[in-house]
């Protein structure tokens, strides 16, 4: 009967799959067989497939977790120190059927009914995998990530290497393309182009998590370390007030309470500094690089590389100001031509603009978004 069962979903499954991949098929030769062809349509239509292989492996996630879950319910039943023989998450046809074996063995209602549940689960997760393979198959190739790849890394090599653009083109068209910051070992890397215009997405693939737990991860470290922050000097509030009601009822200890006052008084005050200014490196590009802070290779663009604390000798106070004035005399170069801010998340026009004088001597940087760079560690680039 599970057999039978088995058989008619599986044939109901790939009737569907056959006609969804035809009409995905045609729907690719008629839009791309004519002239007057939407490329930005078509771009969109590819990173839709990899949405929706996105939202199938998180299914497939939850389902694994769900079938380890009533694994653990069967053997409470049964055994909890007798295994099952073999790997829930990966059978063989031949284990498969031994399961099925189990099923018609077992007397005992409850434990029969969470192995045929077990079943129902891995078919609809094989269902799943065979889904997203032939949504796979439909779009270009994807690059797997490996440790230490980068989301502009990988695509400016795919739009350089194996579409020819020419490189500034190629790095233009990715300053308009939201990317990953990071990249998971595993993750698979989608690039469209077509001719005119590059779309990208990234997908789970082999990865342990998925782009969007891995983004939040990273971004709520972050967060963590801010609110550490904040909270120490809240908490430090708080202890200026204890000190000021026991300096009410112990006269006798005014000295000391007052020493301690100015004392945490000035900890706020540094800590407060800190959250509120920007820790900068101010230098030409060329000595940066020289000293290790920035790096840049053949393919690849300039990047921020040593963000040791050292580095950033210099503070502005943003509660004060936004602007830094640029001397090219103080930095030894003739003349100014350009200031670029490190990391590139921070974009001219956006984050930041520079004004430089007719004779290219000075510059003045105006930060237009404050609270994006306080309490962070900014390397301001002159060439």
């Amino acid at each position: 009967m599970i057999t039978y069962e088995k058989k008619t979903k599986s044939a109901v499954f790939f009737i569907s799959a056959v006609v969804f991949c035809l009409i995905v098929i045609g729907y690719f030769l008629l839009t791309t067989g004519e002239n007057t062809v939407n490329k930005s349509s078509q771009v969109s239509r590819m990173q839709a497939l990899t949405q929706q292989v996105q939202g199938m492996e998180s299914d497939v996630k939850k389902k694994e977790g769900e079938v380890m879950e009533l694994v653990d319910q069967y053997q409470k039943k049964t055994d909890p120190n007798a295994p099952l023989g073999f790997d829930i998450m990966d059978l063989s046809q031949e284990e498969r059927d031994l399961l099925e074996q189990e099923i018609g063995k077992e007397k005992d209602v409850s434990a029969r009914s969470l192995l045929k549940e077990i079943l129902k689960k891995k078919d609809e997760i094989r269902e799943l995998k065979e889904e997203i393979a032939k949504i796979e198959s439909l779009l270009p190739a994807p690059h797997i990530a490996k440790k230490g790849d980068s989301h502009y890394q990988v695509a400016l090599a795919f739009l350089v290497d194996e579409k020819g653009v020419e490189k500034e083109r190629a790095m233009e068209m990715l300053s308009k393309t939201a990317l990953v910051e990071e990249l998971a070992e595993g993750f698979k890397v989608w690039s469209f182009y077509t001719g005119e215009e590059y779309g990208t997405s990234v997908t789970k693939g082999d990865a342990q998590v998925s782009p969007n737990v891995f983004i939040y991860k990273a971004k709520k470290k972050l967060m963590d370390a801010r609110d550490k922050a904040v909270s120490q000097r809240d908490q430090m509030a708080e202890n200026i007030k204890s000190l000021e009601e026991k300096q009410n009822k112990v006269i006798t200890q005014l000295g000391q309470v007052t020493s301690e006052k100015e004392n945490l008084l000035t900890r706020v005050s540094n800590l407060d500094r800190q959250i509120n200014s920007m820790f900068y490196r101010l230098d030409s590009q060329e000595n940066l690089k020289k000293k290790g802070i920035l790096k840049s290779g053949f393919l690849t663009s300039t990047k921020l590389k040593d963000v040791s604390p050292q580095h950033f000798d210099r503070s502005l106070d943003l509660t004060v100001d936004d602007r830094l004035v640029i001397s090219s005399a103080d930095l030894g170069i003739e003349k100014i031509k350009d200031v670029i801010l490190y990391p590139r998340f921070y974009k001219k026009g956006t984050s930041y603009k520079v004004l430089i004088t007719s004779n290219k001597k000075h510059a003045l940087l105006t930060l237009m978004d404050k609270t994006k760079f306080k309490s962070e560690r900014v390397v301001i680039a002159v060439k």
